[in-house]
């Protein structure tokens, strides 16, 4: 059964990425992390509080999400706190709902499919296996405990499980099936002409005049970007390097040693015997002791699970369940597993899952490189544990220092530090310390420009801090004429050459509906022109702009339909769509048919789900503070 679980969740959990999915479901029980119980809380919902810890907390984490997906790129405004309140509070509200309704429902997962979950996860895995190591480091790079994590994950496949169950009690009806096959399966007959606008500009003069009137109309649109020249102090952990000594390497492999010798991974093996209305608990416990005195015969054990044992998922590969360090499975089994030496057979245990047997197929743990080894790794992370207290210091002293200063000169001779200048940087430039949006940004903040103030000291990277002051501002100006003649001349060209291609497309459609056929006319003008049979919305043969039209003109009549379509480059299509025809069942295979009902149900399914949360919603009782 453990196993089962793994495979019955695989699709759902495979998709996680741990820095996302922390941030819509790290919003639960998460009340004992925060003190101040007296607190109003941010919303009520249903009679439950939404603390305004957590919703701090959320708001935190959508932060290092928008970080994490944007980097040094981001718009500093994205990660106002006001701004990301409201979405982050919706959030939550929404997740309390869905909390409360799959509690009403009876909806629960057990501690077995938790744990089958976490070690069906790919980014805990190492060569196919679960990695309790792998799992505590990816969590410890994330700032989560593996208790915390568990209870975010509980959560999220408690949804889960909710929106299953509500989606998988829609149904689509066989006229709602024949309109979704109509549209998905519809073809349409349409002929199309282009008219290039690219010819016309060969012929097309721009005279002096023309150009002056539209630098003045436009004076706005050419104009040099702005660009500054500030001073800046730097502070990175290197500065607070110092040599380590010989005692406190020596220390610290040791440490390392003892902290390998307590990474134990055992890898395990089982058969399970599940207990039914068709198994007794004591059936199946004779049967799994007839299985252990088999094995201790001489039998195969991963024969014997592959024959006997209840986990269809494990069976096929022997019964193997892969590695754990002591929390993968349930609290008796790996009690059992911890007790056994390796080749060994456990006796019958009991989890929630039903009765086992288990084997020890292997011990491992990490290898301890040499002291010479692993001496430089050691030093250099010593060294930076050393300077990360002294650069934090620092950082805050370098805060307190220019919050009043008129510009850097005094902060840096404060804490023993260089004043280093720019040059002149423009908007567009990321080299140097605009590489960080961040910092960009207040060198352009008017504020800080006119009242002459410092910035704030920006944390590049966890290990690299700067503040600046802006000594110098250049306001964009008008380019000059002859610097953007040829952009002018440029635009003028193409605006002319689309206004004739324009003109040519109009009267070709009214030829066309006076009843011309697109052949003819094509031909008259020396132009393109294109026939498309049954014609697909899917088809990637034609343009999807012109593929899109077509599929969106009113079906013809007595009147033709026609439509001119400007694309992106400036040239125009003139469209004629002949005729309509909606799929139907008779013309699909089984494999068609299958995807074209899978498609309708999915749609249904959604919209049943978006219905059943929009009424809870609406019988809610929420309370915003």
């Amino acid at each position: 059964m453990l196993q089962n679980i793994r495979n019955n969740i695989q699709g759902t959990a495979a998709k996680f990425i741990i820095a996302l999915i922390i941030v819509p479901f790290a919003l639960f029980g998460i009340d004992s992390l925060f003190g101040g119980s007296g607190q109003v809380p941010a919303a009520v919902v249903n009679g439950e509080k939404i603390s305004e810890g957590e919703l701090q907390q959320a708001i935190s984490l959508q932060k290092r999400r928008l970080l994490g997906m944007m980097g040094d790129q981001i718009d500093p405004a994205m990660l106002d706190d006001a701004m990301l309140r409201k979405p982050a509070l919706n959030t939550l509200i929404k997740q309390q709902l869905l909390l409360q309704a799959a509690a009403e429902a009876g909806i629960e997962i057990s501690t077995a499919q938790l744990h089958a979950t976490i070690a069906s996860m790919p980014q805990f895995q190492e060569d196919g296996r679960f990695s309790q190591a792998r799992y505590e480091q990816v969590l410890r790079l994330q700032g989560y405990s593996s208790a915390f994590f568990k209870q975010l994950l509980r959560s999220d496949l408690t949804i889960q499980q909710l929106s299953s169950a509500v989606a998988g009690s829609a149904f689509v009806a066989g006229p709602e099936l024949s309109r979704a096959i109509g549209l998905l399966h519809e073809t349409r007959d349409y002929h199309f002409i282009t008219v290039a606008q690219a010819p016309y500009r060969a012929s097309i003069k721009i005279s002096d005049d023309e150009v002056e009137a539209y630098y003045q109309e436009n004076a706005n649109q050419f104009l040099s970007e702005a660009a500054v020249r500030y001073s800046y102090v730097e502070l990175s952990e290197e500065d607070f390097f110092e040599p380590v000594s010989e005692d406190q390497v020596m220390a610290e492999y040791q440490r390392l040693v003892e902290a390998s010798n307590a990474q134990v991974e055992r890898e395990a093996a089982h058969i399970l015997i599940e207990i039914n209305d068709d198994t007794s608990r004591e059936e199946a416990s004779s049967q799994l002791e007839k299985i252990r005195q088999t094995v201790l015969s001489g039998a195969d054990f991963a024969e014997q699970a592959r024959q006997y044992s209840a986990d269809a998922g494990s069976a096929g590969d022997g019964g193997a369940l892969g590695f754990s360090s002591g929390d993968s499975f349930p609290a008796e089994f790996e009690e059992a597993l911890a007790g056994l030496k390796e080749g060994e057979i456990s006796p019958v245990i009991e989890t929630e899952a039903g009765l086992h047997l288990i084997k020890l197929l292997s011990v491992r743990q990490p290898s301890v490189p040499s002291l010479e080894s692993a001496r430089l790794e050691i030093t250099e992370r010593l060294r930076r544990q050393e300077a990360m207290p002294r650069l934090i210091g620092a950082v805050e002293d370098l805060r307190d220092f220019v919050f009043n200063a008129e510009n850097l000169t005094m902060p840096a001779k404060e804490l023993g530090l260089e004043v280093k200048q720019s040059e002149w940087q423009k908007e567009s430039d990321e080299s140097g310390l605009f590489a960080y949006a961040s910092l960009k940004s207040a060198a352009f903040n008017p504020e800080l420009r006119s009242k002459g103030l410092n910035s704030e000291v920006f944390e590049l990277t966890p290990e690299h801090f700067a503040v600046i002051h802006v000594e110098e501002y250049k306001a964009p100006d008008t380019l000059p004429l002859a610097q953007v003649r040829e952009e002018i001349v440029g635009s003028l060209e193409q605006r002319k050459a689309e206004l004739e291609a324009e003109s040519q497309a109009k009267a070709i459609q009214a030829e066309l509906l006076a009843g011309k056929r697109a052949e003819e006319v094509a031909k008259a003008e020396q132009l393109t022109w294109n026939a498309i049979a049954a014609g697909k919305r899917g088809d990637i043969a034609v343009e999807a702009p012109i593929r899109n039209r077509a599929f969106s003109m009113p079906r013809p009549d007595q009147q033709a339909s026609v439509s001119v379509l400007r694309l992106a480059n400036g040239d125009r299509v003139v469209l004629q769509l002949l005729d309509v025809n909606y799929g139907s069942q008779s013309g699909m295979d089984v494999a068609q048919l299958n995807e074209a009902e899978n498609s309708a149900s999915r749609n249904r399914s959604s919209q049943d789900f978006s219905a059943y949360f929009n009424g809870l919603w609406k019988d809610a009782k929420i309370k915003i503070n």
